[in-house]
Order: structure tokens, then C-alpha cells, then sequence
């Protein structure tokens, strides 16, 4: 899954080499001198754009939810119906893993590095956690419309506990078995 490359400017260009090798490497085993480095940046220019590695971290996560949000719906929306879409959704997760030669979340990795809750970059990774379970709350009570509000988000609560624990058990293993379990529990599930 790429991102379309137009013409950046020098910040969006330091975000790109950042969160290349945040993703990589681990976002405290990413130091501020091999970014500016790798993004071809003087470190005036970098201090500039980012007062601080948490600022640009924060727009890193930022960026890098707008990608991955753009990456998953380009996959569900030309599925027709909600079941679909949520099915559909596993089957993303199972082709980004596998493109990502199963690296996992850049916003889970991130937050094992970063035990303080109350740290911003924490606020973001959950921002972002918060608007895919959303998804799974919008496309449960769409298909299950007959349903009670108190089963629907027991359904899209479990979806998207199946969807982050699959995604974890899929970066341990790296074996797409824990997938297809998963998915026969969330057709079960619709």
C-alpha cells in the first residue's frame, strides 16, 4: 500500500523520513540527528517545523493516520453493504499485514514505548483507535438496524476487540491462521 507522491515540502519531507523510519525502527530508537540526516534537512530547518521529537511524533501519527484511514476505506467503500464492509475490513487487515511484511500498528508499536498515558502522543494513538471503533459502531447498527443500541455496540465492541487482537497475534506469529478465525467469528457475529 503506497501513498501518492506529489511535490513536499520541506516539513511533509521530514514527516515521510520520519515516519519511514519510526515505523522501522521504533519511535525512541529513531533519534532527531538521523532524521534530519536521512531528510536531507538543516538542523535549523527541522527545529523550525518541530520544536521537539514529541511534536514532530505528533504530526508523524497524524500523518500517518490520514494514510492508513485512506488505505482502508479505499478498501471497504466499493463494498455495497455494511456486513461486507466489516468483513471487509478484516480482509484489509490481513493484506496490510502482509504488505507491511507484518511490522503491525505503527500507533500500538508507538504505545508500548510510551507507558505514560497522559502523553500526547498517547492521546493521539487513541484518537485514532477511538475513530475505527466508531467504523465498527456506523456499520454495526447499519446492518443490525433491529437490534437494540445495547447489542449493537456489544457486536461492534467485540469487532473491534477481534480486530486489534488480531492484529497484534498476526505481528507476533506472522501466520494469517489467526485470521481466518477471526473471520468466521465475525460472520457468526453478523
Amino acid at each position: 500500500m503506497t501513498k501518492p507522491q506529489n511535490s513536499l515540502s520541506k516539513r511533509d519531507e521530514i514527516i515521510e523520513v520520519a515516519s519511514k523510519l519510526f515505523y522501522e525502527q521504533g519511535y525512541h530508537c529513531t533519534g532527531i540527528q538521523q532524521i534530519i540526516q536521512e531528510a536531507g534537512a538543516a538542523k535549523g530547518t527541522f527545529y523550525s517545523h518541530f520544536k521537539s521529537k514529541e511534536e514532530l511524533g505528533i504530526a508523524w501519527l497524524k500523518a500517518r493516520h490520514a494514510t492508513w484511514n485512506h488505505w482502508l476505506l479505499q478498501f471497504i467503500n466499493p463494498k455495497k453493504t455494511p456486513k461486507s464492509k466489516i468483513v471487509g475490513i478484516f480482509d484489509f487487515l490481513g493484506q496490510w499485514m502482509q504488505d507491511a511484511n507484518f511490522r503491525g500498528c505503527a500507533f500500538l508499536n508507538t504505545m508500548c514505548e510510551t507507558p505514560d498515558c497522559e502523553n500526547a502522543l498517547r492521546l493521539e494513538i487513541s484518537n485514532h483507535k477511538r475513530e475505527l471503533f466508531e467504523l465498527f459502531r456506523a456499520l454495526t447498527a447499519e446492518h443490525h438496524a433491529t437490534k437494540t443500541k445495547i447489542e449493537q455496540e456489544q457486536i461492534a465492541t467485540t469487532l473491534f476487540i477481534l480486530f486489534e487482537g488480531t492484529l497484534i497475534q498476526l505481528q507476533n506469529f506472522q501466520d494469517l491462521s489467526f485470521l481466518q478465525v477471526a473471520k468466521k467469528q465475525v460472520t457468526a457475529l453478523l
